[in-house]
């Protein structure tokens, strides 16, 4: 089953343990001299990103922490775009949702004292406007998916490392 796209994709790695081993590796890889990303580890949460001199506007954000499961521990990992991007989205969803209500408002106090309810009008132009906008989110993840990949690929080598240490 194909799964729609989303606006920030998520996903789940068993892990063995309590997941410090995990998040011990992804500590040393950063750490290195070579390392190809970026990030922080805090208690049971880490974060990477692309280094600064590689980062663009679309460059993908990795936020991980690990959760208690039925099934035991879990490596939960988000993408997301920089914070001043996600912010600059979500302000344009609340003014288009805001703009559909006030043209909701307006169409009906036209048509309560009897004029052409032109102002109900905005609520598609908002909703397809919000369309649009999840469409050019939509094509930012596909525009960046080579950073994602190497944020998975670092944090799946970080794993592997770890389990095969903690044989």
């Amino acid at each position: 089953m194909a799964q729609r796209p989303r606006m920030r994709p998520r996903f789940r790695i068993p892990v063995s343990g309590d997941g410090s081993a995990v998040l011990e590796q992804l500590r040393l890889q950063l750490e290195k001299p070579e390392a190809t990303l970026a990030g922080q580890i805090v208690r049971c949460h880490a974060f990477l990103q692309v280094p600064a001199e590689r980062r663009s506007l679309l460059s993908p954000f990795l936020n991980l922490e690990m959760a208690d499961g039925p099934d035991g521990t879990q490596l939960v990992g988000r993408y997301s775009p920089a914070p001043n991007v996600w912010t600059g989205f979500m302000a344009l969803y609340a003014f288009l949702g805001l703009c559909g209500l006030a043209g909701l408002m307006f169409g009906w106090a036209q048509t309560t004292v009897g004029e052409f309810a032109w102002g109900f009008f905005a609520f598609p132009a908002s909703l397809g406007l919000s369309v649009f906008v999840y469409g050019a989110a939509v094509i930012g993840q596909g525009l960046s998916a080579d950073e994602m990949y190497e944020l998975r690929a670092f944090v799946d080598r970080a794993v592997e490392k770890a389990e095969s240490r903690g044989l």
